[in-house]
């Protein structure tokens, strides 16, 4: 809607003007009006709307001096003239000022619509080419900043595009702080956090003049703030950013959200190397996972005093992975995992050199038996390298773990065709899955498939398949921030009920019983 003003003399005009038609259906609405001039100019100077419909000869200030004030100071607003007077010298004011129309008294109703319709459309034009320069414009700007952050720009180019896009670097001292998401999200309701972030960012950082955001392509925000006294000003921003943090995980649903320091740097041109810093730092967030803020220059103290070595022994994994005893190879993770973390100069390499030790050993440890395993499981390092937290790379961990110990549980003179559907089902265990769809898929009668699955398995193909889907609710339970009907849909219920009650069949409590206790769990085990 456009906002419009209405200034006349008399009342009983400005009443007429009120009612004379329906000013919404043009996309208008009246916000105010006066008797004069003057008071028109004291109203607008607080208020400047998008249209003003004013008389001319008024006392104290007439409209033509209304218009020509406003032009000074607010040129975008637009103007129709309504007068009594069909005096060319008025009209030629009034064409002079820009004046949309200049009607006379009383009104022709039809040439007054038409105006309203023309300024209208001009209006929209204006407005949409104002959008697209300043969409234009917000573009270059993040484009630029990205730029500098990344030490991708050259500083004379730098200094144009500043001097273009007012971007002012008046301070002494510059200090980057990078903000990311933890955890896995499904991609609708990761694109929707991310932007709740990014507001939430902008709505903090211009309480700081001459800082600036940028966004990365993944959705990470990047504080660049400008300091004055290194050390006290860095101090209080570090209290703020702690409040600011814990504010905004509430707002966001209870995510976590993980902050990393750079260094102070002297001077925008050397701004870059504190976002190379926080970069580094950041996968320190796998050792230091109960720091609000990992701050740069604390943990390079921290780093100088790493002992020699913090690797725990990944012999002891590989007999309770032939124990097939999951209970204790669990908590045996979980211990391993916690002393890491413990340890005086750890680094994230640390956590994952473990985890990948521990999966080497394991995959060669599987080859030495008759166990087959199946293409897909040839590869699960790259998932160690792409995960930035502590409790996903152990529970990665602990899934490949379980796998292995079902593999190992299986009758090694199992026929190929069991083999097979039990492969099925691990990979394709949120499909449609039946006896009869697989006895088509493997050209075999149902009636005999399911007799012979319970034979080898000594259980029904529905039970392991149940039991396969809850093993893998209770794992996106743990490692992602999805709700109740995601999970039941990725692991292949589509009845929310049904999953539930499966749930709690299998496990002995219900899906947001499970997460809440794992939760409790994870955070007595950081205390």
């Amino acid at each position: 809607m456009f906002e419009v003003f209405l200034v006349d003399d008399e009342p009983f005009i400005i009443e007429g003007l009120q009612s004379i038609l329906e000013w919404n259906d043009y996309g208008l609405t009246i916000v105010g009006q006066a008797e004069n001039g003057e008071t028109a100019w004291q109203a607008l100077q607080e208020r400047p709307v998008d249209l003003v419909v004013t008389d001319i000869m008024m006392p104290k200030m007439t409209g033509l001096q209304l218009i020509e004030r406003m032009k000074t100071v607010h040129p975008h607003t637009r103007f129709i003239i309504l007068s009594g007077y069909n005096e060319f010298g008025y009209v030629k004011e009034g064409i002079k000022l820009g004046v949309e129309n200049y009607l006379l008294k009383p009104i022709n109703l039809e040439e007054f619509r038409s105006t309203l319709e023309t300024t209208v459309q001009k209006m929209e034009q204006a407005r949409s080419s104002q959008l697209v320069e300043l969409h234009n414009r917000d573009i270059l700007r993040e484009n630029v900043l990205y730029r500098w952050v990344r030490d991708q720009i050259h500083m004379e180019e730098l200094q144009q595009r500043a001097d273009m896009l007012n971007l002012q670097f008046k301070h002494a001292y510059y200090w980057t702080v990078l903000v990311r998401m933890e955890g896995e999200f499904a991609t609708e309701m990761q694109q929707l956090q991310q932007e709740q972030l990014w507001r939430a960012a902008n709505e903090f950082i211009h309480s700081y003049e001459y800082s600036f955001i940028v966004r990365e392509w993944d959705g990470e925000v990047v504080f660049v703030f400008g300091i004055g006294d290194t050390q006290s000003d860095k101090e209080q921003l570090l209290g703020t950013l702690r409040q600011w943090k814990q504010e905004t995980e509430q707002k966001l649903g209870g995510i976590t959200l993980q902050l990393t320091t750079g260094s102070i740097q002297a001077g925008y041109t050397k701004a870059a190397q504190s976002y190379a810093h926080a970069k580094q730092l950041q996968p320190y967030h796998l050792v230091r996972m109960d720091e609000m803020i990992l701050d740069y220059e604390e943990a390079m103290r921290y780093r100088s005093s790493r002992p020699a070595s913090l690797q725990p022994d990944v012999e002891s994994y590989v007999r309770l992975l032939y124990a097939k005893n999951r209970e204790q190879l669990h908590e045996q993770l979980e211990q391993d995992f916690l002393h890491l973390t413990e340890s005086d100069g750890a680094e994230p390499r640390d956590v994952r050199n473990f985890a990948v030790e521990l999966l080497m050993v394991w995959k060669q440890s599987i080859k030495e038996t008759a166990v087959q395993l199946p293409a897909k499981d040839i590869d699960w390092f790259s998932e160690v390298y792409r995960l930035h937290s502590l409790d996903a790379i152990r529970e990665h961990v602990a899934k490949i773990a379980d796998h292995l110990i079902d593999l190992l549980t299986q009758p090694q003179d199992m026929s190929p065709v069991v083999k097979q559907v039990l492969q099925h089902m691990e990979e394709r265990y949120a499909e449609e899955l039946s006896l009869k769809t697989l006895s088509q898929v493997y050209n075999i009668n149902p009636v005999y498939l399911g007799q012979l699955f319970q034979k080898e398995m000594n259980g029904t193909f529905s039970d392991y398949l149940n039991k396969t889907r809850i093993k893998n609710a209770k794992r996106l339970l743990v490692e992602t921030h999805y709700r109740m009907t995601e999970i039941a849909e990725k692991v292949g219920y589509w009845d929310k009920s049904y999953f539930y009650k499966q749930f709690k069949k299998y496990v002995g409590t219900s899906p947001k019983e499970y997460r809440e206790m794992r939760s409790g769990v994870e955070q007595e085990l950081r205390s």
